[in-house]
């Protein structure tokens, strides 16, 4: 497997820059006007207690590769007080159907790359926009990985009850039950990284390319190697936009490389029990507050739907037990509506089989899975409705304890997957 090769524009980029203490990774395209702004003020807002002022840091960025002109260093320097300088660096070509915000595997092995170049001593990669360098980010995130308590930090960001629910229902507590680590965000899209991981990671990621995965998890990539991992809470706040990607495109995308990686990754978590928490740094950000309540009524038409229209495809993925539940409930009422922790556990769980065994083609299994997600927020929803934030985070971390107490099951079907669990 052969390393990710930085395109020459990037190499002269690097030879001009030299060597950096701090590499900010910006994994996705940004205006470089508001990039620049955005990038000067939040690393001259750096706490001075976090040692960052002497500090060589440059700021990568996809973008027309170009060496800084000595003006512009200068000018950059002079905003700041430090030695700061700006690299565009080129994309890997990519797929023009992959979700705007989701960075690929590549793009790591880019950025890690430049970073093992540049020989720096961590990383803040910033990703899905800009609002990681336009709030308290960095400071608090580089902090622990700077003064070598950990080699990851993760963000813990300030969550509505109503947001993040793919995370919540699916990839914060699957990996949790996977990998024995309690991070409320594995997939986030900003992180800061020491430098002592770069070449294992750079690693992972060829082989994560060369098996055709194209997702990166920092998180589990460091549980899997037993390092340090830090929790902080941040004031960021990312707003997707509406660019009308469909659910099941979302789903296929992050559900479905997790899947995959349960595959690669089955001889290391059929080996682990339980979870350990994972310190927490910093002060809690209040929550936003409550929108609209949520419209229950469309997300169970679409699971009812979903249930006339796919009993055949779910018969192949689901045991019997499983679709006699289903069934009666899509019989009930909307104020009776109310899918059980251990039903929605083992349906993920038997998808991710599935998924493995190529029980049926994956974009399809994952367009399956989609009116039955529905249905656990609709569940959901109608649950916690009246309910404040840190009764609606006890109730996620009902559901997180649940993947966990369901582990046997998994652990059963993946070893004897041609025998139904009654």
């Amino acid at each position: 497997m052969a390393k990710l090769e930085l395109s020459e524009e990037t190499k002269t980029g690097l030879e001009a820059v030299g060597a950096a203490d701090l590499l900010i990774a910006v994994s996705v395209q940004v205006d470089e006007d508001q990039l620049r702004a955005a990038a000067t003020q939040s690393v001259l807002s750096m706490d001075a207690a976090d040692h960052t002022s002497d500090l060589r840091t440059v700021v990568a960025f996809p973008g027309v590769s170009k060496v800084e002109t000595a003006d512009e260093i200068e000018r950059d320097q002079a905003a700041t007080g430090r030695s700061l300088r700006f690299l565009p660096y080129s994309l890997p070509s990519g797929d023009s159907s992959r979700i705007p915000w989701l960075a690929p595997s590549s793009t790591y092995q880019a950025l890690f790359g430049m970073a093992r170049e540049l020989g720096v001593s961590a990383c803040a990669v910033i990703g899905f926009d800009l609002a990681a360098l336009e709030t308290n980010f960095l400071g608090p995130m580089l902090a622990p990985v700077l003064e070598k308590r950990c080699e990851l930090a993760m963000p813990l960001y300030a969550m509505g009850k109503f947001d993040g629910l793919l995370n919540s229902s699916i990839l914060a507590p699957l990996t949790r039950a996977l990998y024995g680590k309690r991070v409320r965000f594995p997939l986030a899209p900003d992180f800061c990284i020491s430098a002592r991981m770069l070449p294992e990671l750079e690693v992972a990621l060829q082989r994560t390319t060369a098996q055709g995965q194209d997702l990166f998890w920092p998180a589990t990539e460091a549980a899997m190697r037993d390092c340090g991992i830090r929790q902080v809470y941040v004031d960021t706040r990312h707003l997707p936009a509406a660019d009308g990607v469909d659910l099941s495109t979302i789903l296929a995308q992050t559900v479905g490389p997790l899947f995959a990686e349960m595959a690669t990754n089955a001889p290391l978590w059929q080996r682990v029990r339980g979870s350990q928490p994972v310190e927490i740094l910093g002060t809690a950000v209040a929550p936003p507050a409550d929108g609209h309540p949520a419209d229950t009524t469309p997300m169970l038409e679409t699971f009812q739907l979903g249930f006339r229209n796919l009993q055949e495809v779910w018969s192949l993925v689901l045991p019997p037990v499983t679709l006699l539940e289903l069934k009666r409930l899509a019989r009930v009422t909307v104020d009776r509506f109310h899918m059980p922790d251990e039903l929605w556990v083992r349906i993920v769980y038997d998808f991710a089989l599935a998924h493995r065994l190529r029980t049926l083609s994956r974009t399809h299994l994952l367009g399956a899975l989609t009116p039955l997600y529905l249905g656990w927020v609709a569940s959901y929803a109608l649950e916690v409705g009246s309910a404040g934030p840190a009764e609606a985070e006890q109730r996620l971390e009902k559901l997180a304890r649940a993947y966990e107490d369901g582990k046997p099951y998994l652990l059963s079907r993946w070893r004897w997957p041609d025998r139904f669990n009654p």
